[in-house]
């Protein structure tokens, strides 16, 4: 078997160019569609938006989210920066994700609302009580020291976390030819 030497970056924009206007992923219940190149600019879009908030190559940022559009959009996202995704079970119950928060030394958690009888934007509040009097971006919580970004998957505003909206246009103000470099 060969082993095949292309980042997850490098192969969505090899695809892409090799397939500017097919369709790249379809959410047929939310009448949701991405060409190839709609796609990779949106990935690019929220990657500088990742990077205008502090993360960068070897930066954790877990994942806490069933499949829902955009989860496709940071995994490309975050391997575009170099970073490291840490996906979250979405059984996961408050003490199994503070283990998982301190054993990973998550810098970055992105959430969706929920799953099943899990809300996981209560749940995440429980756990970082910091968050609700924090600024975005200026999280210090002494149980977690390195984690410094809560990021909720969606256009719903919750305190101290970004959503999916901000980091896209956060990531308006950041110059293509300082990003990117791991897509290659």
């Amino acid at each position: 078997m060969k082993l095949i030497e292309k980042t997850l970056g490098g192969l969505l924009e090899e695809q892409t160019a090799a397939n500017p206007d097919k369709d790249f992923i379809v959410y047929s219940d939310r009448n949701l569609r991405f060409t190839y190149t709609q796609f990779n600019e949106r990935v690019d879009q929220l990657a500088k938006g990742l990077m205008a908030i502090g993360i960068k190559k070897d930066s954790k940022v877990g994942i806490w989210a069933t499949n829902v559009p955009d989860w496709c959009t940071f995994m490309f996202a975050t391997a575009k920066i170099g970073a490291i995704l840490v996906t979250v079970n979405t059984e996961y119950k408050l003490h199994e994700l503070e283990y998982l928060v301190k054993q990973a030394d998550l810098d970055t958690l992105c959430i969706i609302d929920g799953y099943k009888d899990s809300d996981y934007v209560q749940i995440v509040n429980e756990l970082v009580p910091e968050l609700k009097n924090s600024q975005r971006g200026e999280l210090k919580v002494e149980k977690f020291p390195e984690l410094r970004n809560v990021i909720f998957i969606g256009q719903e505003k919750h305190r101290g976390m970004f959503n999916t909206q901000e980091l896209l246009l956060l990531g308006q103000h950041i110059d293509d030819a300082d990003t990117l470099q791991y897509s290659e």
